[in-house]
């Protein structure tokens, strides 16, 4: 089976689904994922064909104007609509050719909700495809409502299932580009926004969620129309730390591992300065993974500070993980068994570090925004609670048991050969 994944956003939208074809090339498919150029040398170095798109939204994030206006101190609804208008929805409409042209000859789409166009292609190349979101954030359920609207508080079984019709609303900023599309390249007349958010012609789409399901076993609404076979985690055989870390580990006593990988931090010399107090108050060390956070660190005994490393190797080795709770983040930090302390920024965030907090798995999650240091002092200290130890070697255990990547190739299989059976 020959399968193209479209995909576009940060890293966190796109390691799942490397992950995924690499264990689908391992059982004789073959698979293109096409994406922003950022992540050509990544998808390559894991053997898999990459196809570019026009919109890479991990350089527009990192961009200066991107910075500044995404994740900015002058946060504006009015600048971030101008700015999608001017710069992002034109690539958009470019990425949509991208997508047409990666798909010619597939036997199947798996796409990202982002990827716009990606159930016109499947019509226009009369192949199926399944929608895989990296949050569940798709299908209306009853037990808590679209996150984007409440990370913690349920409005009750109807209000929740009726928050996630914003969901089709989704489209609606690019329509103007979809309808170019569908007219110039597929030949289509123009269709309202939403349309193929569930069906189409008829027929439910196939949703996938890459996430453990035994975070979710009192969700009833999923059954029947959302596969959750479990996080998807890439393997890492051919990885190693840096010298600088190895030598910093085995220099003293395990540190606590910081990392908001592509979060960039409101005020990050202020954050840095109530981390560097914290770690000094508890006698603790650190590795502080950079990334795009801002925060730059001068050479001092008990922290070490590198751009980035893998979380797979480190976070084990920790005796505790500060991050943003991104989803890819936060599988990692289950995996590794250490305890974790999330400081949430923005999305799916928030959500996961409630989810986590309330089930036993983090610590009480903390924000950026007035923290204080005694605040990161008592997070510190909890880490070292048998309680949050026990904890995270159990979830540990159970998400190694999983094998999202193994289970979702499974039910791909499963969906492709139903359909092709009617």
């Amino acid at each position: 089976m020959k399968v193209t994944i479209l995909t576009l956003g940060s890293r966190g939208d796109v390691q799942p689904y490397i992950a995924l074809a690499r264990e689908m090339i391992k059982n004789g498919h073959e698979v293109v994922i096409c994406t922003g150029a950022t992540f050509q040398r990544f998808i390559e170095e894991n053997k898999v064909s990459f196809h570019s798109a026009a919109t890479d939204l991990m350089a527009i994030m990192e961009s200066e104007e991107g910075k500044d206006i995404l994740n900015g101190k002058r946060f504006s609804p009015f600048k971030i609509m101008k700015f999608s208008k001017e710069k992002i929805a034109p690539s958009y409409r470019k990425s949509m050719d991208d997508f047409y042209q990666a798909s010619q000859g597939a036997d199947l789409i798996i796409y990202h909700p982002k990827a716009l166009g990606a159930v016109d292609i499947a019509l226009y190349y009369h192949i199926p495809c399944i929608c895989l979101p990296p949050v569940p954030i798709m299908y209306p359920i009853t037990e808590f409502p679209n996150f984007s609207l409440s990370s913690k508080q349920s409005f009750g079984p109807t209000l929740n299932r009726l928050s996630y019709k914003i969901v089709k609303f989704s489209e609606y900023p690019f329509m103007k580009e979809i309808n170019n599309f569908r007219e110039k390249t597929l030949k289509f007349p123009k269709r309202k926004a939403g349309l193929y958010t569930y069906e189409v012609n008829g027929a439910s789409i196939p949703i996938i969620y890459p996430i453990s399901p035994f975070l979710f076993k009192e969700v009833e609404s999923w059954k029947g129309s959302v596969c959750l076979p479990g996080f998807f985690f890439l393997d890492v055989e051919e990885e190693v730390l840096p010298n600088e870390i190895e030598k910093f580990l085995e220099k003293g006593k395990k540190p606590t591992v910081v990392s908001f990988s592509s979060m960039p931090l409101k005020s990050p010399s202020i954050f840095k300065q109530k981390l560097v107090q914290a770690l000094k108050e508890t006698d603790n060390r650190a590795i502080v993974l950079t990334g795009t956070s801002g925060m730059k660190f001068n050479q001092q005994e008990n922290i070490l500070a590198v751009k980035g490393a893998s979380h797979r190797l480190l976070f084990k080795r920790a005796k505790g993980i500060i991050h943003h709770g991104g989803v890819g983040t936060m599988s990692e930090a289950l995996l590794s068994g250490v305890p974790q302390i999330i400081i949430p920024f923005t999305v799916d965030q928030p959500f996961w570090a409630n989810l986590l907090y309330k089930k036993g798995y983090s610590l009480k999650p903390l924000q950026e925004k007035n923290l204080q240091v005694f605040e990161l002092v008592q997070a510190l200290e909890q880490v070292e609670n048998e309680e949050y130890i026990e904890n995270a070697q159990q979830i540990k255990s159970i998400i190694q048991s999983e094998n999202g990547v193994y289970q979702a190739v499974k039910h791909i299989e499963s969906v492709v050969h139903k359909l092709r059976d009617k």
